[in-house]
């Protein structure tokens, strides 16, 4: 019987990840992975059952080891003004890194022809959103922001934070954005938002 180890497995995702980002997931094929992991297709077909399971394996690694640490500043119980700036700092640095887009690209142009787009959207943006969602629903209970429907609530703050550099970026329209520059799109995005679903006494205060 194959004995699976999780650091054969991770090697597989990272030759992947690289063969992906470079020339596609169409133009990489299983044997050309088995090749660069140093084994064969038999080797694969113990911890993937295809081409796609190997997508989406790489896919959840990228997320989790990048986009997670922007919704894991939403559990720290500070100002709702300060921690939506250090969130929206995180998630646009992460959703703008060159590994990401390229992922993202890939998971949209397989989304005509699989559910490789479905999966993306489940394992990775939904979970992170949900997050959100459950934090939004906490300040609207501390009376932080008004009774709203939290999920459109997340909705809207997702599209204020991309607003200004994502697609703009994505068409190479932007090529670089420094940290202060992309301080400020966040704090006018976040600024925004709180205009729009912040408490009045709380927004009076300020």
């Amino acid at each position: 019987m194959r004995v699976k180890s999780e650091a054969r497995r991770q090697a597989i995702i990272d030759v992947a990840k690289e063969a992906f980002c470079r020339q596609g997931f169409e133009a990489t094929s299983m044997s050309e992975i088995a090749s660069r992991v140093g084994g064969s297709k038999a080797t694969l077909y113990n911890y993937f059952r295809s081409k796609e399971e190997i997508f989406i394996a790489v896919m959840e690694s990228s997320a989790t080891d990048r986009i997670a640490e922007a919704f894991k500043i939403l559990e720290e119980n500070t100002d709702i003004r300060f921690t939506l700036v250090d969130f929206g700092m995180h998630y646009l640095k992460s959703i703008i890194s060159p590994d990401i887009v390229a992922i993202r690209r890939m998971a949209i142009n397989e989304a005509e022809r699989s559910d490789i787009g479905r999966h993306f959207y489940e394992n990775g943006p939904k979970k992170g959103w949900l997050l959100l969602n459950h934090y939004l629903q906490k300040q609207v209970g501390q009376n932080v922001l008004v009774p709203c429907d939290v999920w459109v609530c997340a909705m809207h703050l997702k599209a204020l934070l991309e607003s200004e550099v994502v697609e703009q970026h994505a068409l190479g329209v932007i090529k670089e954005i420094d940290d202060t520059q992309l301080k400020n799109v966040v704090t006018r995005a976040v600024s925004v938002f709180l205009k729009a679903y912040q408490t009045q006494d709380k927004n009076s205060a300020e």
